[in-house]
């Protein structure tokens, strides 16, 4: 049966390789996602289609856990994902541009499966890389007006 620490690692495991049927049977009948940074509460269903979506808009999309902590049923990994946008997100038009985005992600388990996950992730931060946020990289390269243009 696996531990807290086994599931965190084969959540992002199957995410990374895209196994979307062995990232479900990871989960509780009544597991639960919350996806901070969105404010989204996903049933186990919809937590595999999030994983899908997400693929969608980042074929490439790999996340390495960089720490880990454990205690008792509950496991939380410090976790960089990368990748670029070459699919629609969140309703928006692929950016082409590549992010990286740190997160932590909270794994509690019971009887061997993830009964609750929380997901931290930096949504503004990803925005700004994209983008298409304040602050961050302009979407496409400013044009420049004819010569002498705005002086005056």
């Amino acid at each position: 049966m696996p531990n807290a620490r086994e599931l965190l690692d084969e959540s992002v495991s199957t995410f990374n390789e895209g196994r979307w049927e062995a990232g479900d049977a990871l989960w509780a009948d009544h597991g639960v996602t919350e996806e901070i940074g969105t404010g989204r509460t996903l049933d186990r269903a919809a937590s595999t289609q999030n994983a899908k979506d997400w693929k969608t808009a980042f074929p490439d999309a790999q996340g390495t856990i960089e720490n880990r902590v454990v205690s008792g049923n509950q496991a939380v990994g410090e976790i960089v994902w990368r990748g670029t946008n070459t699919g629609p997100l969140l309703g928006m038009a692929p950016t082409g541009k590549t992010i990286e985005m740190r997160a932590a992600m909270v794994v509690t388990e019971e009887a061997g499966k993830i009964v609750r996950l929380r997901h931290y992730i930096d949504v503004a931060g990803m925005m700004m890389q994209l983008g298409v946020a304040p602050g961050g990289q302009t979407a496409a390269p400013p044009t420049t007006g004819p010569a002498g243009a705005g002086s005056g």
